[in-house]
């Protein structure tokens, strides 16, 4: 058999969506992970929705992996306000995800509503809820399977069971504290486990996606001899999805006009990676600049595990802020619960 460059590109990108789409059990099913979630900290605990006191419209872009065939790329906004009552927030998520040259699509919409009540002096808890409907689809033209191949290059294959889409709702929810300084918090996303197979002959319900998050803000100069605020934030995610775990923790050197910061992503003491490798995945820097109004952030990271950066090609990542004043009653100010890059 005569296997054409063509036959082999598309048989690779075959090989990756179905992947996803037959053969992803729980070990390997896992939610598009962004390195700048704080830009946009709604996607993962939706008690953030109105944390920010402001109006908030956060796009994120990535790129994972670029020098591999078909790579993924994910799309990511989110909004969220205040209450008027300044009691809470609501917040929209919109997502969408593509592996294989948009072989394999999976895009979300999810709303959000958080509650806030207050426990001591500028500490408040925020108990939130999160609804969504999800849509995946796999274009079949842009495949080509092995008995294509065998056939000459047929046009159709004689593969069946499989859909071309598919529909599903996905509920979650979480709750955050935020104090003068520091904020923890907790989420818990697929509650409902929704069976997200594009398969006919096969279920695959998602795992629940545990995260536990958090952080802490240090003012290193105040007052009238600074030409600047400058703060160092320290904060961390630990994310468990099914028998998958994953933990980040960076650091940011924070201006008002500038953030520059640095995250490590592995648990490289306490377990192994699925190969028995040493569990290190990877290292981002970022690099941030705007106002109170707009921000721009891009982040690259450099591949540490067996796949290599030169394999990969890292991963790219871009986010894009615009914040603006809606609360009609005046609060006393609360500190911000995530960097503001």
């Amino acid at each position: 058999i005569s296997f054409t460059l063509r036959s082999v590109n598309t048989l690779l990108t075959t090989i990756i969506v179905l992947h996803f789409v037959l053969f992803t059990s729980s070990a390997t099913a896992q939610d598009l992970h962004f390195t700048q979630f704080n830009a946009a900290p709604t996607s993962i605990n939706p008690g953030y929705a109105g944390a920010a006191e402001q109006a908030r419209a956060v796009s994120l872009y990535r790129s994972q992996w670029a020098n591999l065939p078909q790579a993924y790329t994910g799309f990511h906004f989110a909004y969220d306000r205040p209450l008027f009552n300044q009691n809470g927030g609501i917040g929209v998520l919109v997502s969408h995800e593509e592996a294989g040259a948009g072989a394999l699509r999976s895009s979300r919409i999810a709303f959000q509503y958080a509650y806030e009540f207050k426990v001591g002096p500028r500490t408040y808890v925020r108990p939130a809820l999160q609804a969504g409907l999800v849509s995946k689809s796999v274009n079949l033209s842009e495949l080509t399977f092995m008995d294509q191949l065998i056939r000459q290059d047929a046009s159709t294959t004689l593969e069946d069971g499989i859909m071309s889409g598919k529909q599903y709702t996905d509920l979650g929810t979480g709750v955050l504290m935020v104090s003068r300084g520091f904020w923890l918090g907790a989420s818990a996303d697929h509650l409902n486990r929704p069976n997200s197979s594009l398969s006919n002959n096969y279920i695959e319900r998602l795992d629940v996606r545990f995260s536990a998050h958090g952080g802490g803000r240090i003012p290193l100069l105040r007052g009238p001899r600074a030409k600047s605020a400058k703060d160092v934030v320290v904060a961390f995610n630990y994310t468990k999805q099914g028998n998958i775990d994953q933990f980040d923790i960076g650091t940011y050197y924070d201006l008002d006009f500038m953030t520059l910061g640095v995250w490590y992503r592995g648990i490289p003491l306490l377990q192994k990676a699925a190969d028995e490798s040493i569990d290190v995945d990877a290292l981002s820097f970022i690099f941030g600049f705007g106002t109170n109004v707009w921000h721009i952030g891009y982040s690259y990271d450099i591949t540490l595990s067996k796949l290599g950066t030169m394999s990969s090609g890292g991963s790219h990542e871009l986010s894009l802020k615009y914040m603006w004043d809606v609360a009609r009653k005046h609060t006393q100010s609360k500190s911000p619960p995530c960097v503001q890059y």
